[in-house]
């Protein structure tokens, strides 16, 4: 027994140093990768894919961060940096793009976390602001373009960050739906507080929840809203048996992607299709007020959201709005007439797009990033072919538009388009419209 306590100890002790030795080199691994450099090793897609190397967040802290009603943009802003630099496991990856936003910020961003935290661009005594809400699975980063071009128009920017967002996946199975409604609730009125007037826009499943709580508590000063690709209905005919699903304790994701998009979920978890299930429903049954400037911004394509849906919803607004009610719609062939009251932009023929997806209506070609010749394609649609999605991610000659069965029939390989070639022209009506409500 005396001889063999000693060797037990060498023993474990050995099997420490050599834990601690691979925990170390696998700590450098990761520190050498980039942001950029992930998306190149194509074979680590399928390989993350399977392991979930990025799907789960850190279990340090919580999900969801507690919003004192009286506490300040910026405090609010440094809260969401720390949740986010604590539970993202790409948090601290070296990552340095160019980008509208990058310049603008305080301190030139350097990791991930830099990216997807939420930011506010400021002017001196300015007392115009926009306040931007990103969409499901995404972050602030997705206003990074249209963020700095609003800043140089000569408003103050304000983007939030919705709970279960700027992490890792599986954080959206931890928040629920009133936290998603408090946080909302908590940035419009901020922004009415610090400002004398402001306009929303929301992206996505931020629209839904942008219109739901203004419908329900307008501020005075709320001068205008925009929604952009608003999430009114989803395609799925299916998509309402999520609620009762999501008890079941064996089925957990909807999609397992290997998110190495350094600013989007590329896994969809069950419960995050309940929560956005509901901000629909609420938009669908929100009444807009009558006097409220309203702009929409679609694509007839979407392959996430219902186009009909929101024309519907559109329409039964425009039978009580008063104030100006527009829209401006992505469509390849005429869309169906819609009441004369909505001043209706069809925009048909996009620059080297077959299509405008749900995903590109608010970056610029040239976005470093997301853009035309841009260090992200999204190719999930060959992620089960290493052939195909191999030849999507290389090839000089892809073929970008929406993610719809006939595209992929058609042209191959088919990029789910990220950008937008008419950004332009869209960025100078959404100037005039801001102008025009915040004069």
């Amino acid at each position: 027994m005396l001889n063999t306590i000693p060797t037990v100890m060498i023993k474990k002790g050995l099997l420490f140093a050599i834990t601690i030795t691979l925990t170390q080199l696998g700590a450098m691994s990761v520190q050498a990768q980039t942001c950029q450099s992930l998306l190149t090793d194509l074979s680590r897609y399928q390989v993350d894919a399977q392991q979930g190397s990025y799907r789960f967040a850190n279990e340090t802290g919580t999900a969801v961060q507690d919003i004192p009603e009286a506490q300040s943009y910026s405090a609010y802003i440094r809260s969401a940096r720390a949740m986010i630099s604590a539970r993202n496991p790409k948090a601290t990856l070296s990552c340095e793009l160019t980008t509208g936003v990058s310049a603008l910020l305080p301190g030139k961003p350097t990791q991930v976390a830099d990216y997807v935290a939420p930011f506010e661009l400021t002017h001196p005594n300015n007392q115009r602001a926009v306040l931007l809400i990103h969409g499901l699975t995404d972050s602030p980063f997705t206003f990074h373009s249209l963020a700095a071009d609003l800043y140089a128009q000569g408003f103050d920017v304000r983007t939030m960050l919705l709970p279960g967002h700027g992490t890792a996946a599986s954080d959206l199975k931890e928040v629920d739906y009133r936290d998603w409604k408090q946080h909302v609730r908590y940035a419009i009125s901020r922004t009415a507080s610090d400002y004398s007037e402001f306009t929303v826009l929301g992206y996505s499943t931020g629209a839904a929840l942008a219109t739901a709580e203004i419908a329900a508590r307008r501020p005075d000063n709320l001068a205008a809203l925009v929604l952009v690709a608003p999430a009114t209905q989803s395609h799925s005919k299916v998509a309402w048996l999520a609620k009762w699903l999501d008890w079941l304790p064996w089925v957990d994701w909807v999609d397992k992607g290997a998110d190495l998009d350094l600013a989007k979920y590329e896994s969809f978890p069950l419960h995050a299709v309940t929560l956005v299930e509901q901000a629909m429903a609420d938009m669908r049954e929100a009444r807009l007020p009558a006097s409220l400037p309203t702009l929409v911004i679609a694509s007839d394509v979407d392959a996430t959201i219902n186009s009909q849906s929101t024309y519907q919803l559109l329409s039964r607004w425009a039978q009580t709005h008063t104030a100006p009610l527009a829209l401006r719609v992505y469509a390849p062939t005429p869309i169906a007439a819609l009441p004369d009251s909505i001043n209706v932009t069809e925009v048909a023929m996009l620059d080297g797009v077959i299509d405008m997806s749900h995903i590109g209506l608010l970056n610029p070609p040239e976005h470093t990033y997301y853009g035309a010749t841009g260090i992200f394609r999204n190719c999930d649609a060959y992620l089960d072919d290493t052939a195909a999605f191999t030849d999507c991610k290389t090839t000089d000659k892809p073929y970008f538009g929406e993610r719809s069965e006939v595209n992929l029939a058609q042209h191959r390989p088919l990029v789910r388009v990220s950008f937008n070639p008419d950004y332009d022209p869209m960025l100078t009506q959404l100037i005039t419209f801001l102008h025009k409500a915040m004069q």
